[in-house]
């Protein structure tokens, strides 16, 4: 139905129109009425009518004034002009300004109808026509976002002329396997964020999934809406986030990491959304310990304490209220922590091709948690073989052997004293034997001697070198640098490296 305005400054000329015309019959209602321009101006911005009828001569604006200034503020309507014969001058001036009629007074009826069912007409032809040119950009983004995705450079290259955001991140929302449109958690999706500015839905190549596009969005607030998302979901929708990138180059990137996440979803199935920082959160610390001791023994090559940890850790699962599926994500999670920190401290070993995505698979379709355990403890044995060799040092060439290459983690005395099976007191006593120092300044020096080497690349920031060697508070690092050096991490990183202020 389309909406009327009337605007006269005779009431019993509004009142005649209003009480001719049979509205309902053209599918039109009278919304409002204005006795003046300055009025009609002021009703025309406030209630967007799709039709107005207007007087020529008013009090105020003029209606060809009113129109002028009503299509200068965007006003997209049907304007129909009520003229006098003494007034048709004015009919040159109302057809440039895009008034669609010139109807002279007295007015016809049967004149009138048609002007108005004519305007009706064009406002419908104008609307389908702007509903298949948002079909068609619809269509051609949808094309965009799946190129991004697929990291194409044509639509990377279409994309960098399009998009100006400062960030871009890729998720994934997979339900139970069936076209999206067939899935009961699609239009649920869909409408949790048709309100919200920067997001784009698309359908892609995986199941049962829709792919989503943050554009410019904080990682944070990505996170916190699809956590919501999750909530009104069903119990077997599954989502996954990558990681935010800073350009549209990226935004495969960011997709990738989130189908990997989907591929690894009997892992991550558990947590709320997944994603590498909510997957570090959902670790308990009993995973991070066992974790830690198996890669301790596999750096130092000590089989017997690699064979003792993994017995513990089978029989830290041998509990009443634990399930085959909870054992399997404790393996899995264990076995990924293992990987991730030959990521970091043996990345020339290659880790990824030795902790491997197919025996990942391969160990979750396992039966039996004892076939599971053995088939962990063969590959880390012989990765521990491979990588770090058969040893025939003291174990404290090997205790310094284990500072020196995790320096950078947390790393205390009655850590090292539980992995090498010593007293914390005894093994402090022999260690400053050994070394002709104590524990704590012995880390301290190693870390301090690497951020002198860092500081002076002129690469990083001060607070980010004090992560990389260990510190967490920035100023407990800088008061340890001082004490080591004699100047500030700032000042040696001038004089050193040519760093400026920060």
């Amino acid at each position: 139905m389309f909406k009327v305005l009337l605007v006269d400054d005779e009431p019993n000329v509004r009142q005649g129109i209003k009480m001719m015309i049979p509205w309902d019959e053209i599918d039109c209602e009278v919304i409002g009425e204005a006795d003046d321009g300055d009025d009609g101006l002021n009703k025309i911005m406030t209630l967007q009518p799709d039709i107005v009828i207007a007087d020529i001569k008013m009090p105020g604006k003029t209606g060809i004034e009113m129109t002028e200034a009503a299509k200068a503020l965007g006003f997209k309507g049907k304007v129909l002009i009520l003229s006098g014969y003494s007034d048709f001058s004015y009919a040159k001036t109302a057809i440039a300004l895009g008034v669609e009629n010139f109807i002279l007074k007295p007015v016809d009826e049967d004149e009138l109808i048609e002007a108005i069912k004519t305007a009706g007409k064009k406002i419908k032809s104008e609307r389908e026509h702007r509903y298949k040119q948002e079909i068609g950009r619809e269509y051609l983004n949808e094309q965009l976002v799946k190129g991004l995705f697929a990291g194409d450079p044509i639509h990377v290259a279409a994309a960098v002329d399009e998009y100006d955001f400062p960030s871009y991140c890729a998720a994934i929302v997979c339900s139970d396997g069936s076209h999206p449109e067939q899935s009961a958690d699609y239009n649920t999706v869909r409408r949790f964020y048709d309100a919200l500015n920067n997001v784009d839905i698309v359908s892609v190549d995986i199941s049962g999934a829709l792919g989503i596009l943050f554009k410019g969005w904080k990682y944070a607030d990505v996170m916190m809406s699809l956590e919501k998302l999750r909530k009104e979901l069903s119990p077997e929708a599954f989502i996954s986030c990558g990681c935010n990138v800073s350009s549209p180059a990226e935004i495969c990137v960011s997709y990738s990491e989130a189908a990997d996440f989907y591929r690894k979803r009997f892992i991550f199935h558990h947590c709320g959304v997944a994603s590498t920082e909510v997957f570090k959160k959902s670790r308990t610390a009993e995973d991070i310990d066992f974790a830690d001791r198996i890669y301790a023994y596999m750096e130092i090559n000590d089989t017997e304490k690699l064979n003792g940890v993994l017995d513990r850790f089978m029989e830290s699962m041998l509990t009443a209220d634990n399930t085959p599926e909870k054992a399997k994500i404790s393996c899995i999670t264990m076995l990924m922590d293992v990987r991730s920190q030959m990521s970091r401290s043996a990345a020339d070993k290659k880790p990824e091709n030795m902790i491997s995505d197919d025996f990942v698979n391969e160990i979750s379709d396992m039966h039996s948690l004892s076939r599971m355990v053995e088939a962990i403890r063969t590959k880390l044995t012989d990765i521990s073989d491979a990588c770090f060799g058969k040893t025939t040092k003291s174990t404290m060439e090997r205790v310094v052997q284990y500072i020196r290459a995790n320096y950078n983690r947390e790393l205390r005395l009655e850590m090292l004293a539980g992995i090498f099976g010593y007293n914390s007191a005894y093994l402090g006593k022999v260690f400053h034997q050994y070394t002709g120092d104590n524990f704590n300044n012995y880390l301290d020096e190693i870390r301090i001697s690497e951020a002198k080497r860092l500081l002076a690349m002129d690469e990083y920031r001060v607070y980010e070198v004090a992560e990389m060697v260990g510190y967490s508070n920035i100023n407990y690092f800088h008061n340890k640098f001082k004490k080591y050096v004699g100047m500030s991490p700032l000042s040696y990183k001038k004089q050193f490296g040519g760093g400026k202020d920060e």
